[in-house]
């Protein structure tokens, strides 16, 4: 990718970080940037990502050590303190790096704004994992956005919200197999195709087989075309069925019980003849 195309690129994910961040601060009379003491800043209660690598984080400590902390932390006020709106990676690295300060661009934000903003940069970053993803639209919901509007603030396809906030239907054993790694968001797409009732089965088929994407999808046709094992319930008169069988010499079925009807097999028309003259033979001795 040229330099010239990323601008472009980001400028598609969504209007928070762009307009956000563009805003003056003249209303707070604060500069732009500035320092905080890192005990002043404090966690967001809303953060989509919620898992943070510990040997990725060790490494940008060990980076933040020899250059420091490149970009500054958005945060907006919280009381005597500054709640982190983006960059809460940064701020851990930054803890374990054994920083008292770090640089912040301190706004005025709403709940709503915050969020989206939260959202933007982690994709922007790609550090959202696929439920993380999920959670986080899912809270811009709550917040009363539609899902076109969800999809207008971060930049995404509505098709796409969508399709990531489909993963929260799955069972919670699901759900922790995503988180886990488990699975992916494939695989879990194609456990919710299935019907509810064969979900936990395509769920321990994938991560016992290790079955890819593709074949995970594939269990779905196989669960459709399966038929049933079909097994014949017991005759209530199977042992008349066999005594009749001997008498006339032939297979006999009865169906049904109170009620129902009697069926001679044969297997040629003398046979049949046979079958009529012995009945015949049968009524003439019953008279």
């Amino acid at each position: 990718m040229s330099p010239q195309q990323a601008p472009k690129q980001r400028a598609g994910l969504g209007r928070g970080l762009d307009a956000l961040l563009s805003r003056p601060a003249s209303n707070l009379g604060r500069p732009a940037s500035q320092t905080l003491a890192i005990d002043r800043i404090v966690q967001a209660g809303s953060q989509p990502r919620t898992v943070f690598a510990p040997e990725a984080l060790a490494e940008l400590a060990q980076s933040i050590r020899d250059k420091g902390v490149l970009q500054p932390l958005l945060v907006r006020p919280r009381g005597e303190s500054f709640e982190i709106v983006a960059g809460e990676r940064r701020w851990r690295a930054a803890t374990l790096a054994g920083l008292t300060e770090l640089p912040v661009i301190i706004r005025d934000l709403s709940d709503r704004e915050a969020l989206e903003i939260a959202i933007v940069e982690n994709l922007q970053r790609e550090d959202l994992g696929p439920l993380e993803e999920a959670r986080a639209y899912q809270s811009l919901l709550d917040h009363g956005l539609n899902q076109e509007a969800v999809a207008q603030a971060v930049g995404k396809g509505r098709s796409t919200v969508s399709n990531a906030l489909r993963l929260l239907q799955l069972s919670p054993v699901a759900l922790k197999a995503l988180e886990a790694g488990e699975i992916s968001a494939g695989h879990a797409r194609a456990v919710l195709a299935l019907p509810d009732a064969d979900r936990a089965w395509a769920l321990d088929q994938i991560v016992g087989r290790k079955l890819s994407v593709r074949e995970a999808e594939a269990l779905k046709r196989e669960a459709r075309t399966s038929a049933p094992i079909k097994v014949n319930p017991p005759r209530a008169y199977r042992a008349l069925e066999l005594n009749l069988s001997r008498l006339v010499g032939t297979k006999v079925r009865i169906q049904g019980e109170d009620r129902g009807k009697i069926e001679l097999n044969f297997g040629s028309r003398e046979e049949l003849d046979r079958l009529v003259a012995l009945l015949a033979a049968q009524d003439g001795q019953a008279e």
